[in-house]
């Protein structure tokens, strides 16, 4: 039974940690693209490029809007709750098989 908890706190802790890289590199690109980074950097366009897997799900739910003259990526912020939503689902499913 200790070996089961000791995995269990272990998956919870890696998955919360990847769940906070993903939503940290969001945020990053949800940032970037408010303040008009160029995207021929290649810091900028590193980040483009690998959020664009995370993001590609959410595209054309909401369009873009405009906030003090400035793009907000509405794609980006979707991707940010659903990520969230499914990362509280699943924590809450895997709980019910660890319950102690």
């Amino acid at each position: 039974m200790r070996i089961l908890e000791q995995a269990y706190y272990f998956i919870k802790k890696a998955t919360f940690r990847i769940w906070a890289l993903v939503e940290g590199v969001l945020f990053l690109r949800l940032a970037l693209r408010f303040l008009k980074a160029n995207p021929l950097t290649p810091v900028v366009h590193f980040i483009y490029k690998y959020t664009a897997v995370l993001v590609s799900p959410f595209e054309n739910i909401f369009p873009n809007t405009l906030c003090l003259g400035r793009i907000v990526e509405t794609s980006t912020l979707s991707a940010m709750i659903g990520y969230g939503i499914l990362m509280y689902v699943l924590s809450r499913l895997f709980s019910l098989f660890f319950k102690g």
